[in-house]
């Protein structure tokens, strides 16, 4: 969670909200929740999420993890140092998988399952370099993100347009990958970066490249949904749940994930 939102920048009327969903979802809902016992739901805040939201979150029962933006001394913007914030996940080395969701999410079915997907093993890197990790994991749905200014650029050479969904993947934290993610911000453009995160993972495990990432299938998380992806077995959808979305019927189900949680913090 950050406050950083031009569309709307109070977060305790949108974003605060979407937070206590996925944790009502995640480990309270029997139609979503977690059944496996000991997984914690992390939620991690930066510096400028208030300590009521931050109590609040606690009291209904997730992990709430303070995380420091990177503040990377190299004239980033402030924006832009909040963003890959995320990158702090690969930090968290006493798990062994993390499946992070961007807080807009909302949970339709229980996605526990995601632990034991074959695309989740552990992989060797293709002749790693002295930054890279010998071994590592991070998959996700791809996305069809079609922004073709956002990319990086080493040199010459450019990566494939081949998009990893950066609002739900699972990883393997490593503090090597960490480091090494945290060493390519300086070869993209600031100025012309709208998804920086993304334009990080994308670059590092491109599929041509020595830690490529592996595909999930666009069944556990679209960015946009129909009646007919529910209906196949969609298990999340990656929507700001206070915008309109133009299939009535996930539109619904979006409304009855709210209501829910209201009606269980109200009882």
């Amino acid at each position: 969670m950050t406050e950083n939102d031009t569309e709307f920048p109070d977060i305790e009327a949108p974003y605060f909200q979407a937070a206590r969903l996925l944790t009502f979802q995640l480990l309270r809902n029997p139609r979503t929740r977690n059944r496996i016992d000991n997984v914690p739901f992390l939620i991690l805040v930066t510096p400028d999420i208030p300590q009521r939201h931050r109590d609040a979150l606690s009291r209904e029962g997730a992990t709430v993890v303070p995380m420091d933006n990177l503040n990377l001394d190299d004239g980033s913007s402030q924006r832009w140092n909040a963003v890959l914030t995320k990158l702090n996940l690969w930090k968290l080395v006493e798990y062994d998988k993390i499946v992070f969701l961007n807080v807009n999410s909302v949970i339709f079915r229980p996605i526990y399952d995601i632990f034991e997907d074959p695309a989740t093993n552990m992989r060797a890197t293709v002749t790693p370099t002295a930054k890279m990790p010998k071994n590592y994991m991070i998959a996700a749905p791809h996305d069809s993100r079609t922004n073709s200014n956002a990319q990086l650029v080493l040199g010459q050479e450019s990566y494939q347009k081949d998009h990893m969904n950066d609002g739900f993947f699972i990883l393997h934290p490593s503090k090597d990958l960490y480091n090494y993610y945290v060493s390519l911000h300086h070869i993209r453009d600031k100025d012309e970066s709208v998804h920086p995160e993304q334009d990080v993972l994308d670059y590092a495990h491109r599929a041509d490249g020595p830690m490529p990432w592996q595909n999930l299938g666009p069944g556990w998380n679209l960015k946009d949904a129909s009646r007919s992806d529910y209906e196949r077995g969609l298990e999340s959808i990656n929507h700001k749940w206070w915008r309109p979305i133009a299939d009535d019927f996930v539109g619904g189900r979006i409304a009855m994930a709210m209501d829910e949680m209201t009606a269980y913090l109200n009882h």
